[in-house]
């Protein structure tokens, strides 16, 4: 059967097992609260990101406290984060998992999950294949080094929306990108770049062993050199480009309605047989 035969074959099915089963009913009543729940998230985190503080300092603005970047601050994992689902390409940040100091304590090296990875696709069987297509940094493109052993992995400089170029984070961060685990094997050079190195996520990680796996997450180990004559002093806002190979709408319903990692979970008879 062609892949266009099979969407048809497999939307019919999926018509009819949303129209009869019970367990579909739940599936779209889970969806539109997960909907609901997504847009007061949002609603939320803009109040959330307006300025702090309730006194005034003469511009009619609420005042913003000041935080040192040098003092030693902890807080708690959160456990409602979830990982997001990428089909197609997407632009997003990642969420934190795990950070570490070293070089006495001039260097922060931390891990953000991306994506889940996602499964084989309908239309020829082969598994997904995630890309970098580009980096940010506090909304600036980074390029990266296309020279050396840390070619595609140490920044050159960032670029701005309007072409400027700022060369303060030269030889001062550098991003890895993996995609499946964190074994060399599965490490991403992102577009226009070439790194044939190896680098475990677990060697560039403090702390980090073999055990340190990500299995299935596609995530990126950022490493940054404390710097305050050039205004290194904090994690800046990052955010990805990146692109899976899956994209046509049947591969796409077809392996959220199949996985159990971050889908509904069903089987092939449920889907078929209702």
């Amino acid at each position: 059967m062609s892949f266009f035969g099979k969407v048809v074959d497999l939307g019919k099915k999926a018509y009819n097992y949303y129209k009869k089963s019970k367990t579909a009913q739940a599936i779209v009543q889970t969806v539109v609260a997960g909907y609901t729940l997504n847009k007061l998230s949002k609603s939320i985190n803009k109040t959330n990101d307006s300025p702090s503080g309730s006194g005034k300092d003469g511009t009619g603005l609420p005042t913003i406290p000041y935080v040192d970047p040098g003092v030693r601050e902890q807080v708690e994992a959160s456990t409602n984060n979830r990982i997001p689902v990428v089909y197609g390409q997407a632009q997003l940040g990642g969420i934190i998992v795990d950070a570490a100091m070293s070089n006495s304590n001039q260097t922060m090296t931390y891990v953000m999950a991306i994506s889940e990875v996602t499964g084989t696709l309908l239309s020829d069987d082969s598994d997904s294949a995630f890309t970098f297509k580009n980096i940010y940094w506090d909304d600036q493109r980074i390029v990266f080094k296309t020279t050396g052993s840390l070619a595609g992995i140490s920044a050159d400089y960032s670029v701005d929306r309007d072409g400027n170029r700022d060369y303060s984070i030269a030889d001062k961060v550098e991003v890895y990108c993996y995609a499946g685990s964190g074994a060399a094997a599965d490490r991403l050079t992102p577009d226009n770049y070439t790194n044939t190195n190896s680098y475990n996520a677990w060697d560039i990680m403090p702390i980090w062993t073999a055990n340190h796996e990500m299995n299935d997450i596609v995530f990126a180990v950022i490493q940054i050199d404390y710097d305050r004559e050039k205004g290194i002093t904090g994690l800046p806002e990052m955010r990805f480009h990146i692109e899976n190979s899956m994209k046509l709408p049947g591969d796409v319903m077809n392996d959220y309605m199949k996985s159990t990692r971050y889908g509904v979970g069903l089987t092939a008879s449920q889907i078929y047989d209702e």
